[in-house]
Formats: structure tokens, sequence, C-alpha cells
């Protein structure tokens, strides 16, 4: 029985310098398939392209080893060659083709942070890191116009007081934009785009296609 608050580590993993940097979590060393169990779904296989070069056919072995067993399985690959490349696209297109996410560290300080961290929020839900929504219209609002470039806060609060209602502001000319304090021109353009450019370059052809059009049976008629 694995104990759950320890980060389980393989006895093949002896010896291995990353062990000496793992100083956040404790951890044991236990009979187990994979070179790191992390959680009761997660796992990690530890690979150095070095070691690889030398022996190309060691990471497939402790692949098929795996079997389907647990939800996350890593590869915890540490980049230890200049020459990597190939090697790199080589691992990466093995990883999508096994169902196994490749982590490239630069350092056995750098791979052990990340066993620490996976092991350490094992219980976490993706909560932690999503974005919170708001609850009120008003905080919607703010959330929507602060998401154009540059536009902040304080100027999201200045143009719904300016333009009385979201509607309006959306409507509004570049010109009638420019009249809110604190709105430069930059932030005229960009906002001015974000409510009238269309999203979808097929729409945006048509659209110029359509005034192209005007503009010629305009001319035609004169």
């Amino acid at each position: 029985m694995l104990q759950p608050h320890v980060l389980h580590v393989s006895p093949r993993q002896r010896g291995n310098g990353l062990l000496r940097s793992i100083r956040n979590v404790p951890y044991e060393f236990s009979k187990i398939i994979p070179d790191y169990i992390m959680g009761p779904n997660r796992c990690a296989l530890f690979l150095s392209i070095k070691y690889h070069n030398l022996h190309p056919n060691y990471i497939h072995r402790r692949i098929s080893e795996l079997k389907t067993d647990f939800d996350s399985r890593i590869i915890l690959c540490l980049v230890d060659v200049e020459d990597n490349s190939n090697t790199l696209l080589f691992l990466n297109k093995l990883a999508v083709l096994n169902n196994m996410t490749l982590i490239l560290t630069w350092s056995n300080e750098e791979a052990a942070r990340y066993l620490e961290t996976f092991k350490a929020f094992e219980a976490k839900d993706a909560s932690l890191i999503q974005k919170k929504e708001q609850s009120n219209f008003n905080d919607r609002i703010i959330d929507i116009l602060t998401s154009i470039r540059s536009v902040n806060k304080t100027d999201s609060a200045q143009l719904m007081s300016q333009s009385g209602s979201f509607k309006s502001l959306v409507s509004a000319s570049m010109d009638e934009i420019s009249l809110c304090p604190g709105i430069g021109e930059k932030k005229v353009r960009r906002l001015h785009d974000a409510f009238n450019k269309p999203f979808s370059s097929a729409v945006k052809r048509r659209r110029r296609k359509e005034s192209q059009h005007l503009e010629t049976v305009g001319v035609g008629k004169k």
C-alpha cells in the first residue's frame, strides 16, 4: 500500500542527481513500475537525452511497461546535450502517440521542482488557476473592456460613465470615444476596432467585397 503523503520513487532512480534537490516534499523508495508516482493517477518516467542517445530502446520498453495505467503520464526529460533538436522531435512524437506529456528540464534542480509541484498540488483542482467568474453586470463589463489591450479598470469606469450604457459605448464613433477623459488615440482606435472589426477573416473579406461592389455601383451611376 503506497503512502499518500509522499513522493514514491523507484529504486532504479537511486543515484539520480535530482533526488538531492527534492527538499519540499517527503519521498521514499518503493517497488513501482514508473520512476516516480506523484499521486494516485500521476506518474513520471525520467530520461536524459544523453542516456537516450546511448540506449534508444530504453524509453520504448519503459512506456510499454506502463500499459494504460495512470491518467497523467509524464516523460520528464533532462536536456543535457547541445545537439538535441532531432531527439526532442522524436520524443515529442513518441509522447503524443502514447498519451503522455513531455516536460523538458535543463537541470536536476528544475526537474526536482516539477516533481515537487506535481506532488504538492495533487489534491488541488483546476479552480486554483481558473479565472474567477464575475458575479455582477458592472464587473462583467469591466472584465470585457480590460481584455482590450492597454485599457485598464479606470478607463473602463470612465467609458461607462461617459456613454451611460454598454450599448451606447459599442455603437459610439471614434470621435465620441475620444471625448472620454484619459482615453488617448491608441486606446480609441483599439476600442473602436474591438467593437466593429469582424471576428472572422471570411466575414472581413465578404464585407470588403460588398464595399467594393457598392463603390463600383456608385461610380457607374455617376
